[in-house]
């Protein structure tokens, strides 16, 4: 069944990849079309169904018995093209975020919104880097391929450091509220958050240079214990936190994959 699908996410020469591409996009645009205008009561036993045989392929192939000799089962096989196909599905969410930016912001720019300026610097900065960025991979143009290092590594890199920059300054607001001593537990995260920092510096380090490497009063070096408190403290506590996400995504999931989720995505509850 899923032989014609191998076939065509198969290797494709360079020359015909962007007919495929611009292919994609227009059967992307094609099927949100379709989804968005089809009546609400159509839609969610559609999307409802799709969800769950795609759940149940996955939830067969790795449940089903294998045969010993292979090491695999009948789904095995069609693994490889699902996953083109989840692809495929990623390549429309990006399609549909694109149509929705271009909707709201083409819709700030006709109606000279405040603001519409900003809307403005980002569709064409969206547009710039989508263009050069196809044209330095698909190309051999070397004038394309300078201005896309100038949009990518002179530009966004660097408005992207910028960034990050700002947000230091919340994560040190948020340190000292977490930080201050109001009770034990409190005392508890201060003290170990202050021995791991100073086994982080050379200044930590060099406070207990003078106690031998090895022996027992090696433990009570700076660097041993910073590496003792991620090592088996830290380490305890994010395996308890993976185990309660764990059970937390397997649950989400479930209920997204038997359709029974609720919220401002989903169906209210009645």
């Amino acid at each position: 069944m899923f032989e014609p699908i191998a076939r065509f996410f198969s290797a494709k020469p360079p020359e015909v990849l962007p007919y495929y591409v611009a292919g994609a996009v227009l059967f992307s645009i094609l099927m949100i079309f379709v989804l968005i205008n089809l009546p609400s009561r159509a839609r969610k036993p559609l999307i409802a169904l799709v969800t769950f045989l795609a759940g149940l392929f996955y939830a067969t192939e790795f449940f089903f018995p294998i045969d010993r000799a292979t090491n695999k089962n009948f789904l095995t096989d069609y693994l490889v093209p699902a996953s083109k196909l989840g692809s495929l599905l990623g390549g429309m969410t990006l399609t549909l975020g694109i149509l929705s930016l271009l909707r709201v912001h083409g819709r700030n720019i006709a109606r000279l919104r405040a603001g519409w300026y900003n809307s403005v610097a980002l569709l064409v900065a969206m547009v710039s880097m989508v263009t050069f960025g196809l044209m330095d991979k698909y190309g051999a143009n070397d004038g394309a391929k300078k201005v896309f290092n100038v949009l990518f590594e002179g530009m966004l890199i660097n408005m992207d450091a910028t960034m990050f920059s700002l947000i230091a300054f919340y994560i040190v607001s948020a340190s000292y509220r977490a930080f201050r001593i109001r009770s034990i537990e409190a005392t508890i995260l201060m003290v170990t958050a202050f021995l791991v920092m100073l086994g982080q510096v050379p200044v930590g380090n060099a406070l207990t240079d003078w106690l031998p490497q090895d022996g027992t009063f090696a433990s009570l070096r700076v660097e041993n214990i910073k590496q003792w408190i991620l090592s088996q403290v830290n380490a305890a506590a994010l395996r308890a936190i993976a185990f309660g996400l764990g059970v937390g995504g397997l649950a989400i999931s479930l209920r997204i994959w038997l359709s029974l989720e609720r919220g401002a995505y989903f169906e209210k509850e009645i």
